[in-house]
């Protein structure tokens, strides 16, 4: 594995292997760095527009190996279950997913396009200098002339590189959610092709839930940073989806997988830049998550191609700061 790159990606998410694997289209060398970040995206079931797989050709091979199903109706409930609308499609309006299938998917893509992958056992330092940016992994040090973040939040990136920001607005969204297996029979077969939206009578906060597979996930949306969100309020909404006979009775909930994460939702809109010495912030680490739903895949996505586009340009100049 070399130690010289046109591109380093810090993060190993959907934002950072789709701007790879662009990159890698365009022949620049890359390498994504899988390190450890925090809370921002769901890493459990999780759900996409479907127009996301026509917009981002670095997707289009890998949506049948990482999703699910696709879904054509979104069911409206009240609080209570009891009544309902619902928006029906005659195309595919989005699919379901599980993350760690699409992270192998799309890690499997770049690999084929020639993009490496590095784990490091030992902390990450970054370096940012006119020349180039480096990496300090151990003994061994990764140089690349630009760098792209693809991971964590904006106040916590520019925090780490010590760069100066006016203001640096705080995420408002926290998203609390669990995976469970959803037993066969007509309950699961009811579930597919369908998005599940539940009012709640507490402000700005609403539930979902949809099937993935045979894996029920389960979803509470809070407008707040700090939500008293967690596993009683989720319970509550499945007890009440049961009651309506809209769950299976019978739900596995001991092994079910359980997490909480904070996206940055409309944070991009606000920030000040998306640059620095070297580097762009894309993804999660830029911003970008929707303001009204906490979804960070098609957002991050987007970001990602536009910021392959600049980081390519860039590096065609003479002067690529």
């Amino acid at each position: 594995m070399p130690n010289r790159y046109d591109i380093a990606v810090l993060g190993a998410t959907a934002a950072g292997y789709v701007s790879a694997l662009t990159l890698a289209a365009k022949r620049r060398s890359v390498i994504v760095l899988d390190v450890p970040g925090s809370a921002t995206e769901s890493p459990l079931g999780d759900w996409v527009p479907a127009d996301v797989f026509k917009a981002c050709p670095a997707l289009r091979n890998v949506r049948s190996a990482g999703t699910d199903a696709p879904f054509r109706t979104i069911r409206f409930h009240d609080a209570q279950l009891r009544s309902e609308a619902a928006f029906r499609s005659r195309g595919t309006v989005g699919f379901v997913f599980r993350w760690r299938r699409m992270q192998a998917a799309l890690d499997s893509a770049a690999r084929s396009k020639g993009v490496q992958r590095l784990r490091p056992r030992a902390p990450l330092a970054l370096d940012l200098r006119e020349s180039d940016v480096a990496l300090r992994v151990g003994k061994r040090t990764i140089h690349a002339a630009l760098l792209l973040i693809a991971q964590d939040g904006p106040a916590e990136v520019l925090t780490r590189l010590r760069l100066p920001a006016r203001s640096v607005p705080a995420g408002t969204m926290t998203l609390c959610g669990l995976d469970a297996q959803c037993p066969r029979g007509a309950a699961q077969r009811s579930l597919q092709g369908e998005l599940h939206v539940v009012a709640l009578d507490k402000g700005s906060r609403f539930g979902m839930f949809f099937a993935a597979g045979s894996v029920l996930h389960v979803r509470i949306v809070s407008g707040q940073a700090h939500a008293p969100t967690g596993p009683e309020e989720l319970a509550g909404l499945i007890a009440r989806a049961q009651a309506a006979g809209i769950l299976p009775e019978r739900l596995s909930l001991a092994k079910a997988r359980g997490a909480i994460w904070r996206p940055p939702g409309g944070v991009a809109l606000e920030l000040e830049t998306h640059l620095a010495k070297r580097t762009l912030l894309v993804g999660s680490a830029g911003g970008f998550a929707s303001a009204l739903t906490g979804q960070t895949f098609d957002p991050t996505v987007r970001s990602a191609m536009v910021a392959a586009d600049v980081a390519h340009k860039a590096l065609r100049a003479k002067h690529p700061q």
